[in-house]
């Protein structure tokens, strides 16, 4: 909802105080930079052996871009999970090749 309601701020113009969420908004490269970065610093917890407490922060951050990226292209969450519960049941690597290489 925050995110959806910092576009719509940023589309109307209203927004008075600076927003993270609204720059990486109106900045695609930025966005993508940081979901690649927060998807490496998730992985670097396993490396590294970082704990639980460390995983889900860097997840959550990935998550949180993630989104952002999403909304940006329209897609909302709910669209994730119905990919999601399509593919319960379905092994992944059935579910690949259905779609073609990749």
């Amino acid at each position: 909802r925050t995110i959806a309601e910092r576009r719509a701020e940023m589309e109307a113009g209203s927004r008075a105080k600076p927003s993270w969420t609204s720059k990486l908004l109106s900045d695609p490269a930025l966005l993508c930079s940081k979901v690649r970065e927060e998807a490496g610093e998730l992985c670097q917890t396993l490396e590294r052996d970082e704990g639980k407490e460390r995983a889900a922060s860097e997840a959550a951050d990935l998550l949180y871009h993630a989104m952002v990226l999403l909304n940006v292209q329209g897609v909302a969450a709910e669209d994730v999970l119905r990919v999601l519960r399509k593919r319960f049941g379905t092994s992944g690597i059935e579910e690949k090749a259905a779609r073609g290489s990749s």
